[in-house]
């Protein structure tokens, strides 16, 4: 239900309007939005694949730093970066904890 101290196209409506809409305020300012939704669930494959990730950057972050070095001069070659080539790689080759990827 929309609050309205005034108009409905007023600074002080907030809130849903009729199913359709939803009034915001902040700022100072007063917004026509559509109704906030709920993000869905993510997926088991999401899940997955961020869990893949978060692997990659431990990954990353276990390795000394001239095996960083190695992977920053790899790197050159490439429009990448040393950690960028490694969480690729990571990826591609699709390695499994604690194994590390072999640098092209």
């Amino acid at each position: 239900m929309v609050r309205v101290k005034g108009p409905l196209f007023s600074v002080a409506a907030s809130g849903i309007f009729n199913g359709l809409m939803e009034y915001r305020t902040g700022q100072g300012k007063t917004t026509v939005h559509g109704i906030r939704r709920p993000n869905p669930t993510r997926s088991v494959a999401q899940v997955e694949q961020s869990l893949r990730f978060s692997h990659a950057v431990i990954g990353w972050q276990a390795l000394n730093t001239s095996q960083k070095t190695a992977w920053k001069t790899a790197a050159l070659a490439t429009p990448h970066n040393g950690y960028q080539l490694y969480i690729s790689e990571y990826q591609t080759q699709n390695i499994q904890p604690p194994n590390q990827p072999i640098a092209p």
